[in-house]
């Protein structure tokens, strides 16, 4: 599963220095509440291409070094593990911290295809352990 191939990745290079921590698969009544949302701000394309974290796992680094190192690790070396990069959101670089109640992380959403051949957008958030705990 998506969780277990980061953690292997990960683990791989990182060994114990990354804490990865596991989190449950997006519910479908999540997704409706998001696809809603989108509805409600008057988008108009197919509202379901907004959700991009239906698996998502995050990665628990000591320092904001870490973090770039972990991130840059995952967008050389991702697409040889099966889990491209297709887009990065850095939230440390957001000028109002108040936007995401003071939340800050670094976002990669990466291309995961199953043992089933389904592709879908998955998300791995890296943070920093002071930020996280």
């Amino acid at each position: 599963d998506f969780q277990s191939r980061v953690y292997t990745a990960t683990h791989s290079r990182f060994g114990h220095r990354v804490h990865v921590s596991r989190a449950p698969v997006k519910t479908k009544e999540r997704m409706r509440e998001k696809v809603s949302s989108y509805l409600a701000d008057g988008e108009t394309t197919p509202l379901a291409a907004n959700i991009l974290d239906p698996v998502r796992v995050s990665l628990v680094c000591s320092n904001p070094a870490e973090v770039l190192e972990v991130a840059s690790w995952l967008v050389e070396h991702g697409p040889a593990a099966g889990l491209p990069v297709v887009r990065i959101k850095n939230k440390f670089a957001l000028p109002d911290a108040r936007e995401y109640d003071g939340y800050r992380d670094l976002m990669l959403c990466v291309l995961f295809e199953g043992s089933l051949s389904l592709a879908v957008i998955g998300e791995i958030q890296i943070h920093v352990r002071q930020l996280h705990d």
